[in-house]
């Protein structure tokens, strides 16, 4: 992906534009951000401005060798480590690698990257194998991490990185980013930002089909808390399963609904809308006090955090059913 598509993302390329032009580079980050907000992108954004043949005013050419090999994930200095088991997790096996690696000259540049997304489950034991590697790393090596929320991690691997919160785009940004792909209608493309709002990532996967569900579930959680339908929402929670990742996206978007109730108790007709119900968010404004509402945020927040945790699933969604009409 070109540098150019890196939409609404100042609070990341300003800062690493810095870091190149003055010639300190920082050797950690971790970026966060809600699924879908563009962390993949942005970490092979730094991995470029680390390693492009070509940069200009420390912003990389996106065009090199170096950095075309980057967007095709062939360079073999950057490197991601493997994740294994059921839920695929980075275990100590892998980090072990990753430090005999990383005091391996670099194959083809002078710099080494690592890649390492997706840290929600990174065990305790496995960031101490980690820390000494980022504490004193080899001057040729970077460490990259994502996540979706800095609590994942230790205060002393926290200490020792450069944490960037990567914010959404604009509805605006993010249409003129799924239009730059050349493969949706107008049509679909509004209708995507309707309900994922400046979440490209998100868009993407509504439009290629894996988040239409997800959205309609939601839809139909917030149509029968508006109704005081206790049955057909118990109907609806049965229908997502026991799926951790699956009810954690809905439970996502059903937060971000219920921002926009709390939002229009607050604001009326001059609420702003982030979720992807705004009728829905209306008629619960409608039959909810802004307390209840923020309630029921916090609620859901504590599920969000059941789902990241082994706690049974099922259990903790009656418990958010009984909360919710």
């Amino acid at each position: 992906m070109s540098v150019k598509t890196l939409y609404g993302k100042a609070s990341v390329t300003e800062p690493i534009k810095a870091m190149v032009t003055h010639g300190r580079m920082a050797h950690g980050f971790l970026l966060t951000g809600e699924k879908g907000v563009g962390k993949k992108t942005c970490a092979l954004y730094i991995a470029k401005s680390i390693l492009c043949e070509n940069s200009r005013d420390g912003v990389p050419c996106g065009v090199c060798r170096q950095c075309k090999r980057i967007d095709e994930g062939t360079h073999p200095d950057v490197i991601t480590p493997e994740r294994t088991g059921k839920t695929l997790v980075y275990g100590k096996d892998s980090i072990r690698e990753m430090y005999d690696d990383a005091y391996t000259m670099p194959n083809d540049c002078d710099a080494k990257v690592y890649l390492i997304p997706d840290c929600e489950s990174l065990q305790e034991q496995t960031q101490n194998l980690l820390l000494k590697l980022i504490e004193e790393p080899p001057d040729y090596a970077y460490f990259i991490f994502t996540a979706q929320s800095k609590g994942t991690f230790l205060p002393t691997i926290l200490s020792r990185v450069i944490t960037l919160g990567i914010p959404e785009c604009s509805d605006e940004e993010c249409a003129a980013a799924l239009r730059e792909k050349g493969v949706y209608t107008e049509e679909q493309i509004q209708s995507a930002v309707e309900a994922f709002h400046g979440s490209i990532g998100r868009c993407e996967s509504c439009l290629d089909g894996e988040g239409l569900e997800t959205a309609e579930l939601c839809r139909k959680i917030v149509a029968c808390m508006a109704s005081s339908d206790e049955y057909g929402l118990c109907r609806v929670l049965a229908e997502i399963g026991e799926n951790r990742d699956k009810v954690k996206d809905i439970l996502v978007m059903l937060d971000k609904v219920m921002r926009d109730v709390c939002e229009v108790r607050l604001y009326g007709e001059n609420a702003v809308f982030i979720g992807c119900c705004k009728d829905g968010a209306k008629k619960l404004a409608e039959r909810m006090s802004f307390k209840k509402a923020l309630h029921i945020h916090e609620i859901i927040g504590k599920n969000i955090n059941y789902c990241n945790a082994n706690i049974n699933v099922p259990l903790a969604m009656s418990a958010l059913c009984g909360e919710m009409v």
